[in-house]
């Protein structure tokens, strides 16, 4: 009896955390980084030998004179500069660069859980998102946000996979397992509902540790975002033939017709 309670147990245990998985502050087979407004904090300079440069301070009416030296920025705000000028520029002629915001439940962070205070991100006036800094021997003008009206729709990020993968993966999944369980638990195919259990258990340890293997630089998040995406899908095909299978046996067991 003892037995058949813990089976009961896990299986329900797994099929909640499944189901939930998207509303817990934990990511579960999603990115570890901020995905929520103002994110991404995308960092965008073009030098002062750009025309772009010219045109965007005679139009804003920013002074070339009123820069800031990146020396005298936190460290954090320094870091974030220093990396977005050490690329190379795209076909615009602009620097860019992205900064991680670890999420606040991730244990291990490799980046940082906060922005830079000194830069505004998000939606706002020119005066208070672009910024001019000097770096070395060199001068940029640096935006950290978007001006009220512009489209920041851009394309399907990889980072908001997570949210697909739980309302078309995880949640139904919780809910074969949690049937497979309830089923099991009532009929004498327990074997194949513990299948079904222990493919939901497999599929939240990966979901668990895939943030840390982000963090850990063992994987990129982009790269492996749509293909978790189609195995947890497969995973909840395999889920739904098992349950059918107990369903139909069960239906057989009781006399009853399945709906």
């Amino acid at each position: 009896m003892s037995h058949t309670r813990n089976r009961l147990v896990v299986g329900v245990l797994i099929a909640v955390l499944l189901c939930t998985s998207g509303l817990l502050p934990a990511p579960i087979a999603a990115s570890p980084y901020e995905t929520t407004a103002p994110a991404p904090y995308l960092h965008q300079a073009v030098p002062e030998t750009s025309d772009r440069f010219d045109r965007l301070t005679a139009e804003y009416g920013f002074d070339p004179d009123d820069a800031v030296d990146v020396s005298t920025l936190p460290p954090t705000s320094q870091q974030v500069v220093e990396r977005t000028v050490a690329g190379s520029p795209d076909a615009d002629g602009w620097y860019r660069y992205e900064l991680p915001l670890c999420v606040d439940s991730v244990l291990v962070c490799d980046s940082v859980r906060e922005p830079p205070t000194v830069f505004t991100y998000g939606t706002a006036q020119p005066s208070e998102i672009f910024t001019i800094v000097d770096v070395g021997e060199e001068r940029y003008l640096l935006q950290t946000g978007v001006q009220p009206g512009a489209d920041t729709t851009g394309d399907l990020r990889g980072q908001s996979v997570g949210i697909y993968t739980w309302l078309a993966g995880l949640l139904p999944l919780g809910v074969l397992v949690g049937a497979a369980t309830v089923i099991g638990h009532h009929s004498n195919r327990r074997r194949v509902a513990d299948l079904v259990v222990a493919l939901g258990g497999v599929v939240l340890a990966a979901g668990l540790a895939v943030p840390y293997l982000v963090v850990g630089d063992v994987v990129a998040y982009d790269a492996i975002a749509w293909p978790l995406f189609g195995g947890v899908l497969a995973a909840v095909g395999v889920a739904l033939v098992g349950v059918a299978w107990l369903a139909v046996g069960y239906a057989g067991a009781t006399g009853t017709t399945p709906s």
